[in-house]
């Protein structure tokens, strides 16, 4: 194959030609590398130290540790490399047209640490010829630069810039370096979006709306629920409701409250008795309803404190290496060969110790009787979270008969001063569990007579939003929707 048949390289004279394409599809990002020589789709691809510099941009999908085999807090976690993989990652050709990879994935090395980019292959069994090992070693002191374009909500559109001039080069040079990351550059491509979401919010806030949703054809129809607020929010907006992890629009979650309590994600955990055995978790940390037809586990969980209605304490903890010593690091064990479990280290970086934090409830024992992996939480808490708005609503009675006798039985109005945040994290996450900011509020049931009426439910809540978004979010502002 030549370069010419592969149909995937670009050639740019500028950077402005690079913000020109990429802006037509939408992306609002690009993360740009000169490659080494020895860049090709054998060697992994080195893109930093920092595996979150790829993940807070990107919606990435990581691997989850499924069920443990022990309860006792020194059964996990294991040594593994952590990988994830693109939700959404597509070749752009020079035409336009676009060419979904099978599995493009990031690798973490957390020894040393860093984070690698592999897996190039489209569906097409196709590829950018210029990252072939063939033409690496035919053609060394070939220049190329790998662009990583991102899309509302996370999405991938990357380019292989063959051959650049040295003013392209130059240009790259002078970009901003992407944080975590010695050798990538940060391109902004000026999209605005935000600031059109705020003008379409302007006008939905301006008055009350029959509660309603779409259907997945785009009809109206009644909505009753406890989600109301939220659907009547995206039906005012043309969203059709759905459970994808991008955000609403323009990549930018939306969150309707009623309350300052806010239910911010509701992942369930990974390993620990709960995982494996939900009934026995049930019965050993649940108790009987007054009827004896139920049981349930309930109470505020909040880190290091013992909820009484459980008896179970939360905790966010991490394994460390102990280095002492000549031989082969090995992680910190007592006495008795068990691995022993420190309290969260918010202080140290977070891709060095990707396989070696975990959010526990444990009871007074030291059993795990519930346990979030790292990567559980942290798919739960990315891309989709980087940028979003706080919205205040109330639902009331719809007083107009003719419509609450179609089903539109509430009204939704919304707050015009709204909570803008940008800049979320892993890392923010976890802080804010481990400071109790972020709680536990389990709501699950057990119903001995009839399991199909069992109910699964991890509420992850803050007490006032208005106030923890100071601890999620980079940047928070409050803006007024009436002065737009």
């Amino acid at each position: 194959m030549s370069i010419e048949q592969s149909n995937f390289e670009h050639r740019f004279d500028s950077l402005t030609q690079v913000t020109e394409l990429l802006s037509q599809f939408g992306a609002d990002l690009a993360v740009l590398k000169v490659l080494p020589k020895n860049a090709n789709d054998k060697n992994q691809v080195y893109f930093a130290s920092s595996f979150t510099s790829l993940y807070d941009l990107f919606d990435l999908q990581l691997a989850e540790r499924g069920a443990s085999t022990s309860h006792k807090s020194t059964a996990k976690p294991g040594s593994h490399i952590p990988e994830a993989v693109f939700s959404s990652f597509e070749w752009l050709r020079p035409d336009g047209s676009r060419v979904a990879a099978k599995n493009v994935k990031v690798i973490v090395y957390t020894q040393y640490p860093e984070a690698r980019l592999s897996g190039f292959q489209t569906i097409e069994n196709s590829m950018p010829e210029s990252l072939s090992i063939s033409y690496t070693k035919a053609n060394p002191t070939c220049r190329r630069v790998l662009v990583l374009g991102r899309l509302p909500g996370g999405a991938c559109l990357a380019m292989i810039c063959l051959n650049p001039t040295d003013a392209f080069l130059a240009e790259v040079g002078d970009l901003a370096g992407l944080d975590g990351s010695r050798v990538c550059k940060l391109l902004t491509i000026k999209q605005n979006y935000g600031d059109k979401l705020l003008a379409q919010l302007a006008r939905v806030v301006s008055h009350p709306l029959k509660g309603c949703r779409l259907d997945k054809s785009g009809a109206t129809l009644p909505f009753t629920g406890t989600q109301v607020c939220g659907y009547t929010l995206e039906h005012a907006l043309g969203i059709i409701p759905n459970s994808g992890k991008d955000g609403d629009l323009y990549g930018i979650e939306l969150k309707t409250h009623t309350k300052p309590k806010t239910t911010l994600f509701t992942p369930e955990p990974d390993f620990g008795l709960y995982a494996e055995s939900f009934e026995t978790f049930m019965r050993r940390y649940g108790y009987s309803t007054e009827e004896g037809t139920e049981i349930r586990v309930t109470g505020l969980h909040r880190a290091n404190v013992r909820c009484p209605k459980s008896g179970l304490t939360l905790k966010v903890q991490e394994y460390r290496v102990d280095n002492r010593g000549d031989s082969k690091p090995d992680w910190v064990k007592d006495a008795a060969g068990n691995r022993i479990p420190f309290p969260y280290d918010p202080s140290t970086p977070l891709t060095s110790k990707m396989d070696a934090i975990e959010v526990v409830l444990v009871d007074d024992l030291g059993s795990i009787a519930a346990g979030w992996s790292l990567e559980r939480l942290m798919n739960t808490w990315g891309a989709k979270h980087n940028q979003a708005i706080y919205i205040s609503a109330e639902k009331s009675k719809n007083p107009n008969p003719q419509e609450f006798s179609e089903g539109f039985e509430f009204l939704v109005s919304f707050d015009s001063k709204v909570i803008v945040c940008e800049g979320s994290s892993a890392q923010r996450m976890l802080k804010a569990i481990a400071e109790g900011v972020i709680y536990l509020d389990p709501a699950p049931k057990l119903v001995p007579s009839d399991l199909s009426k069992n109910k699964r439910r991890a509420q992850w809540r803050v007490n006032d939003i208005t106030k923890a978004v100071e601890h999620l979010y980079d940047s928070v502002r409050v803006c007024d929707l009436t002065l737009l």
